[in-house]
């Protein structure tokens, strides 16, 4: 069987359109997965601060432990879209590496400030203020990455 070029070529811009429609439309990572992955860390600060107890730190982290495992495999078994790695772009990745950076940045300048201040679970409220600051901005970056990816697929 062959294909006349013309119908391939029909079908690959179809192809295209179609991607760059749906990208958009759904954000590149769940953000209830990063503000979980936040509460997470927020609760291994907690649970490690000195003066906790031993057997409710090894309780706590185990449970917390099997928190993540379980979000993981809900965002494993989403099926959410898996990109080729030529359609991962410098700039959304770049734009995803300051974000960490700043969310880690503001959970250490936080418990800092506190830490100075002799404040007790110092750092378990800078991981509540990285939290919070999560959970408000992650979904406002997995669109705009969503968006990058889709503007590189209507370039190609």
């Amino acid at each position: 069987m062959t294909v006349p070029p013309e119908d391939a070529a029909r079908d690959l811009a179809d192809t295209r359109a179609l991607q760059a429609r749906a990208l958009p439309a759904e954000p590149s990572f769940p953000a209830w997965f990063t503000t979980g992955v936040a509460l997470f860390a927020t609760g291994v600060a907690f649970l490690t601060e000195p003066g906790t107890p031993a057997l409710l730190t090894g309780i706590g982290v185990a449970a917390l432990a099997a928190a993540l495992a379980a979000m993981v495999f809900l965002v494993a078994r989403a099926g959410r879209l898996r990109l080729h790695r030529d359609l991962i772009k410098p700039a959304p990745m770049a734009g995803f590496t300051g974000w960490v950076l700043a969310c880690a940045g503001l959970a250490l300048a936080v418990a800092l400030h506190l830490h100075t201040r002799e404040v007790a679970y110092a750092g378990t409220y800078g991981c509540l203020a990285m939290t919070a600051f999560i959970a408000v901005t992650s979904p406002f970056l997995a669109r705009w990455m969503s968006r990058r990816i889709a503007g590189a697929i209507r370039a190609a």
